[in-house]
């Protein structure tokens, strides 16, 4: 059975949809803004992950620490220019900070080794923190280097292995926070300071005991 155009249902269907489709549009409105507001905030954590990803899979390598991938002595006018620094050889360490390191231990390569995964990890609390993955991503690697750096002094004898340590993790730190500019980076990087637990993997990217002195 057809229904006639002037029926009273199809009357009250238009009558319906007259009332309906106001709140309807203002849902649809609402539901796109919602969809537009949640882009950034989508992007924003797209972005920590693919940061986070990185963070994890920057490694030292064997030519960084032989000296085959050193980088030349950058251009004093731009050493500390910027907060990220010169990094020519693409290494993720400083290069005026790798060339002070190779300076200082031109004959321990298990000191080198150590002290420049330390000097990568401290670099990227100025690159790579902007939220708290970030910053959790880079602690979680800073503590491998850091537990590196113990790895290079016999335990013989207690107060100057604890002493020899620390002395090796401040004057890394002290070259990489060598500015007040990079200062001020490193504090503004720990407001997104959060729990961490260690990092996957032993603590030095490259074994120690490999190496020949």
């Amino acid at each position: 059975m057809q229904i006639a155009e002037g029926s009273g249902v199809v009357s009250f269907l238009r009558r319906a949809w007259r009332l309906a489709r106001w709140p309807l549009g203002i849902i649809l409105v609402l539901y796109i803004g919602l969809v537009i507001y949640r882009i950034p905030s989508y992007n924003a954590e797209q972005r920590s992950k693919e940061v986070v990803a990185q963070i994890h899979a920057q490694k030292l390598t064997t030519n960084d620490v032989d000296g085959k991938h050193l980088p030349p002595p950058p251009d004093p006018a731009k050493v500390d220019a910027t907060v990220e620094g010169i990094d020519a050889n693409a290494n993720g360490i400083r290069d005026d900070v790798e060339l002070a390191i190779f300076k200082k231990y031109p004959n321990s390569a298990k000191i080198r080794a150590a002290e420049l995964q330390y000097a990568m990890t401290e670099q990227m609390f100025l690159v790579y923190v902007f939220d708290t993955g970030t910053w959790k991503a880079v602690a979680e690697e800073d503590g491998r280097a850091s537990a590196c750096i113990a790895l290079t002094y016999p335990r013989s004898n207690l107060e100057i292995f604890l002493q020899t340590v620390a002395s090796r993790r401040k004057e890394v730190e002290t070259l990489v926070f060598n500015t007040q500019a990079r200062i001020d980076a490193e504090n503004a990087a720990y407001k997104f300071i959060t729990s961490v637990g260690d990092a996957p993997g032993k603590s030095c990217d490259i074994d120690l005991n490999t190496l020949s002195n």
